[in-house]
């Protein structure tokens, strides 16, 4: 027993003695107990543990110990320790996950900018309080769920929405046309209307022309190209024609994207008493698009010492889609992404004669022309072409603004201008000053047609 109490002093001293020694001992960074390069929480619980009895330092960690430089280590060791590391600029080990969320999200979720919304909570209650404003109350449960009780004990969770608009991400719509001039701009999903036993589906363009299957009432019916009377559709299993009169649309085709986004943290970082979280956007590899993404970041609890928190995300979107014809756009916008309506919204211009009763520019191009009836609601031959012609183009079509005479009733040739459009080989006139002054057909007809002015073309103005 005497030799153990013995063993028992010398360990004693043994200790006091590295207390004194570090006195002249200084270490790399101040606080560094366990020696890994910085001072952190870790070497605070170290530190805690010795001073409460719990744990005993090594030799080595012993000398760096005394944090105040008064030769003892105890628990003003500990306070200053935790000021220091509170005062020490240092990188937080983490661990992060993103949910993709489609559905139970709120407006108020919608209407956060990108660096709004995060917080710092450290209890269910706090979680609860952090997402009611833009979860649904059975989301939040299931986050109460996964970060429960136990999990606070030991971690702090850092949450951040964030909401990415789809419209952002989503490639510029091209139209295309099928060989016999039907646009793509028709594709969708519709259903049958105003049909009680079935509609035909048929092997041409006509009513006359042969029925090859039929499409039940109420019936779901994929449409690729339409022109308006006719639309190429592809029910169980059969592809041909059926008639537009008879069928409404219910839903566009799937969007396409430029890329799915997902968000990532980057890095957390404490400085000056509060937590900067990093994140950024990257490419997912999903094939679906989520507007609404929750970060949710954990970090030990021994780590969070913060009065705050703030949050920098940075969105590489590609810049928001512009159109070449910002004013078309609007007004296919009000009447309709469709050729025809196009056309009608052109011919249905105030004339405005020619010029000089026109303002003079000496610019007297496709936008010029074009901008000036949209914008004034009024124009000429030239005015109303051309708006067609930016409406047209925006649809897909191949359309040019076309500049030449027509004959005048004192039987002169009089300026005048139309468009072309051009569909496979096949070249059709599209004139909207045409049927605004005879209220005859101007749609897609073609030069020399019987009933039509007599186009005589000088030059293609675009």
């Amino acid at each position: 027993m005497k030799h153990h109490k013995l063993l028992g002093l010398l360990l004693a001293a043994t200790i006091t003695a590295g207390n004194m020694l570090h006195m002249s001992v200084s270490a790399a960074v101040t606080g560094d107990i366990n020696g890994d390069g910085s001072a952190d929480s870790t070497d605070l619980s170290l530190l805690q543990g010795y001073v409460l009895g719990n744990s005993e330092l090594t030799q080595t960690q012993a000398k760096t110990a005394d944090i105040n430089g008064d030769g003892k280590t105890d628990i003003y060791d500990v306070v200053k320790l935790r000021k220091t590391i509170l005062a020490s600029d240092r990188s937080i080990k983490y661990t992060a996950v993103t949910d993709k969320i489609t559905t139970g999200y709120t407006d108020a979720f919608k209407k956060l900018s990108v660096n709004d919304g995060g917080s710092a909570v450290t209890s269910t209650t706090e979680l609860k309080t952090a997402l009611s404003p833009y979860l649904s109350e059975a989301l939040v449960n299931n986050y109460l769920t996964k970060y429960n009780d136990t999990f606070f004990s030991q971690s702090v969770l850092l949450v951040k929405p964030v909401f990415l608009t789809s419209s952002n991400y989503q490639k510029k719509k091209i139209y295309t046309t099928a060989e016999c001039g039907c646009s793509s701009s028709y594709a969708g999903t519709y259903t049958t209307k105003n049909v009680t036993s079935y509609l035909n589906i048929r092997v041409e363009h006509s009513a006359a022309s042969e029925s090859i299957g039929r499409i039940p009432p109420n019936a779901i019916i994929p449409v690729s190209y339409g022109n308006g009377q006719w639309a190429h559709v592809t029910y169980d299993g059969i592809s041909g024609y059926a008639n537009m009169d008879y069928m409404q649309k219910i839903s566009e085709p799937a969007p396409s994207y430029e890329f799915i986004p997902d968000l990532k943290v980057d890095s957390i970082k404490y400085s000056a008493g509060k937590l900067n979280i990093t994140a950024s956007e990257f490419k997912s590899t999903a094939t679906d698009f989520a507007p609404a993404i929750l970060i949710q970041t954990t970090i030990s609890k021994k780590d969070y010492y913060a009065n705050g928190t703030t949050w920098s995300v940075t969105i590489t979107q590609p810049p928001e889609l512009k159109y070449d014809y910002p004013l078309a756009k609007a007004r296919l916008d009000a009447v309709g992404w469709d050729l025809q309506a196009a056309f009608k919204s052109a011919a249905a211009t105030t004339y405005y004669g020619q010029k000089p009763d026109m303002p003079q520019t000496t610019d007297y191009s496709l936008e010029w022309y074009a901008d000036y009836g949209f914008t004034n609601g009024k124009g000429n031959c030239y005015v109303m072409a051309a708006m067609f012609c930016e409406m047209g183009r925006l649809l897909g079509y191949d359309v040019h603004l076309i500049s030449g005479k027509v004959p005048l009733k004192d039987g002169s040739m009089g300026a005048h201008s139309w468009t072309e459009v051009k569909i496979g080989d096949t070249t059709y006139v599209c004139d909207p000053d045409f049927a605004h002054e005879t209220g005859n057909n101007g749609y897609m007809i073609t030069y020399g047609q019987s009933g039509t002015w007599r186009y005589v073309k000088e030059l293609v103005m675009d």
